[in-house]
């Protein structure tokens, strides 16, 4: 009985997959149907600039309205035509009818089980706590806070969850929520902070300017409020306001703390200081024309990445390495420079947000 089951569900299977393959005749009706869509969204672009030329509509409208209008544009120049379909698709069609049963049965008769139970899914989520299903306790507790959504204490276990997997943007809203129940606490403030930061690949958006600072009034010595208050200044081209934040902050912070590196990362990258020079090594650069400099330097970066090769624990060396290649002109060298340093620190989160925005700073990303 099982099997003439399983053979009804793959005639129905094949079925669906081979619909497409044997229709024919719609071409002229699909071409004649996408040409008058493209031409509807060209004369919208055209009425669009001249009502933004009448003054009846403003500018950020006008644009957005530009931007739907150019993706449907887009989206309809993209759409195939059925007539460039090749002929003989009945044809093949026949022959995949009869090629994957044949394939798929002595397969699945070696490899599989039929008489193994699916896991129903309640209790898959009843065993998630037990077995470590991390993606099952992830859905088990949305599930929860579907019919609780003011349980903050499901929102802080949701939140760093969502960080866990990268998914910044479900982290934010897990951490607008915890703000939304608790009473007015720094930390939740500036883990919200961070999620719109990483939501928005590295870049310090306005929200989250203003929950950091909520954050500083609240705990003016949280480490991860004074870091992102500081770069906010960095990316909004503040140098010396965004140097004397991270040399204030370093001044208190401890030898052994975690984010130390970072921030002498950061303010090196503000000095822009090359690598050292011994007296010997800038009394030869002197004396030297601008083609041999240049070639000292390229050996000097050179020698930098043979280094973090060596010992690639070094976000400082990295973000110099990167900002060289890129001034040298040597673009895609600083890209993959890049593409190592994401790898090197890919479970750090405060690490790839500088490694981020050095990236757009230096237009290599």
């Amino acid at each position: 009985m099982i099997w003439i089951v399983f053979a009804v569900m793959t005639a129905a299977a094949m079925a669906v997959l081979l619909l497409p393959l044997l229709r024919s005749g719609a071409a002229p009706e699909s071409d004649d149907r996408a040409a008058h869509d493209r031409a509807v969204f060209r004369d919208q672009l055209a009425e669009l600039d001249r009502d933004l030329a009448r003054g009846t509509i403003g500018p950020a409208e006008a644009e957005a309205a530009r931007n739907e209008i150019s993706r449907r544009l887009i989206a309809a120049a993209g759409t195939p035509a059925a007539g460039k379909k090749g002929r003989g698709t009945p044809a093949l069609a026949l022959a995949a009818a009869l090629l994957v049963p044949l394939v798929a049965l002595p397969l699945y008769l070696k490899a599989g089980s039929p008489g193994l139970p699916d896991v129903p899914l309640a209790r898959r989520m009843a065993e998630a706590e037990s077995k470590g299903d991390f993606d099952a306790l992830i859905v088990k507790v949305e599930q929860h806070l579907a019919q609780a959504p003011d349980d903050v204490e499901g929102w802080k276990v949701l939140a760093p969850a969502y960080a866990r997997s990268l998914r910044w943007p479900d982290a934010a809203e897990a951490y607008r929520n915890i703000v939304r129940l608790s009473p007015q606490d720094a930390m939740a403030h500036a883990d919200y902070g961070e999620a719109l930061v990483m939501a928005n690949q590295g870049m310090v958006p306005a929200a989250a300017q203003e929950l950091f600072t909520k954050a500083l009034e609240l705990d003016p010595q949280l480490p991860k409020a004074r870091f992102y208050g500081a770069l906010a200044l960095k990316q909004e081209g503040k140098r010396e306001e965004a140097k004397a934040a991270f040399d204030a902050f370093l001044k208190d912070t401890p030898a052994d703390a975690p984010w130390r590196q970072m921030l002498l990362a950061e303010i090196q990258d503000l000095e822009g200081r090359p690598p050292a020079l011994d007296q010997q090594t800038m009394a030869d650069a002197a004396t030297m024309n601008a083609e041999d400099r240049q070639a000292m330097i390229r050996s000097m970066v050179d020698g930098l990445e043979q280094k973090l090769a060596a010992n690639p624990d070094d976000l400082p060396g990295w973000l110099r390495l990167i900002r060289a290649r890129a001034v040298l002109g040597e673009t895609e060298q600083a890209r993959a420079a890049y593409e190592k340093a994401l790898a090197q620190y890919s479970g750090n989160a405060d690490a790839l947000a500088q490694i981020a925005s050095l990236a757009r700073e230096m237009k290599i990303q």
